[in-house]
């Protein structure tokens, strides 16, 4: 039987109002509940579920590795921006901080700076990313505009910690706000999965995967269109993210998923290489297990290692749609035989994959038979429920 398949909702870091524990740093301003100051209580965590509701183990470079919190007063100067290290990976951070009441503020988020070497679209020269952050110190004006500003080319080798970004605006009267916020990782997330039928072990040469973009920006850029407000029903993108995520938990069937919609409409750097290509190297299958007195405990032959990588955010055009439609091609060339030059190619388009925004997660499970065929599903789907109590 083929899995059900699930929208493609983003993987998402999120943070829920807890009860509020001030971890020991000097950054973080500590005050009694008798103090009458205004304040922000942020609580940024990590909370994974998969779509039973059990808590996700992540891998360590899905999970934070230092916060960045930069606060802007309603003049959109800067109020605070604070770093914080953190401990090897971690799933929560909590920080208050010190504000001005009775004005709008814009909070804006990050994790794992440091993984990032260089910026572009600033002035000045090449930078850092933490370079760039340092050059904004109390009172500095113009960092909106900059930030959205900054995009990059990622390098996810070696299991450098995914940099993750996110903006929140709020009213800040006087008194305690106690906040939820996410950070959303910048990278899209592919793991593919083989499932080996044949009476033999399988040797997959390489794979491929086109076109997928090099750069992205920092910050999201999801456009201010018609098609996004009417698929978004007047609310912000995380929220409606959040309905898409709730039928996906619901109703695992495609065609509810699919009801929802697709974000296509947003936007890469215009310098941006949208036609690159991800080869991955040999992929060790092993042998079924084939029990003939009881077919159903049968058991396909799987990768040794699960392949898992991690691109940009993309968008190859599909040819002829007028809505932002994608797709992406994937190339399998399986060795036959024990001729070692002996190579079978298969290409073909994956299927239920409209758009790949950041923060999507891809499973694609391919399945080999013995007549050298194979059958391949795409499942986009979400490992979180999406709970924000105000958005981007």
């Amino acid at each position: 039987m083929k899995p059900n398949i699930i929208h493609s909702i983003v993987v998402c870091l999120a943070a829920f109002a807890l009860p509020f524990i001030v971890a020991c740093s000097s950054q973080e301003e500590s005050l009694p509940d008798t103090v009458t100051e205004a304040a922000l209580y942020l609580n940024v965590s990590t909370l994974e579920q998969s779509r039973s509701g059990e808590t996700a183990n992540l891998p360590d470079n899905e999970q934070m590795h230092s916060v960045r919190v930069v606060v802007l007063h309603a003049d959109g100067s800067v109020e605070h921006n604070r770093h914080y290290s953190l401990e090897g990976a971690q799933a929560q951070k909590y920080i208050i901080l010190k504000v001005s009441p009775n004005e709008k503020k814009q909070i804006f988020l990050f994790a794992n700076e440091e993984s990032v070497s260089v910026v572009e679209g600033v002035t000045g020269g090449e930078q850092t990313l933490t370079g760039f952050f340092s050059s904004y110190t109390e009172k500095s004006e113009g960092f909106e505009t900059a930030v959205n500003g900054l995009y990059f080319t990622p390098d996810y080798s070696g299991g450098k910690p995914i940099p993750m970004s996110s903006m929140y605006e709020i009213d800040f009267t006087e008194g305690r706000f106690e906040g939820t916020f996410y950070v959303v990782r910048v990278a899209t997330k592919f793991t593919v999965n083989f499932k080996n039928w044949r009476d033999e072990e399988v040797t997959v040469k390489r794979f491929t995967l086109a076109k997928h973009a090099d750069k992205n920006f920092l910050m999201a850029h999801v456009r201010n269109t018609d098609q996004n407000t009417e698929l978004f029903d007047g609310e912000t993108w995380i929220k409606w993210l959040k309905k898409v995520s709730d039928a996906s938990s619901e109703n695992d069937s495609y065609e509810t998923t699919e009801a929802t919609g697709w974000l296509k409409d947003y936007e890469l750097p215009a310098t941006a290489d949208k036609a690159k290509t991800y080869t991955n190297g040999e992929v060790s299958v092993g042998k079924p297990t084939v029990d003939m007195g009881s077919p159903d405990r049968s058991k396909p032959g799987v990768a040794k290692n699960v392949p898992v990588f991690y691109l940009p955010e993309s968008m190859n055009l599909k040819a002829g749609a007028t809505d932002g439609e994608q797709e992406y091609k994937m190339t399998i060339n399986i060795k036959e035989g024990e001729e070692e030059a002996k190579v079978k190619s298969f290409s073909f388009t994956l299927p239920n994959l409209k758009a790949l925004f950041r923060n999507t997660h891809v499973i694609v499970n391919i399945t080999l038979l013995n007549d050298m065929e194979i059958v391949v599903d795409v499942i986009p789907y979400s490992e979180v429920k999406l709970d924000p109590v105000f958005g981007l």
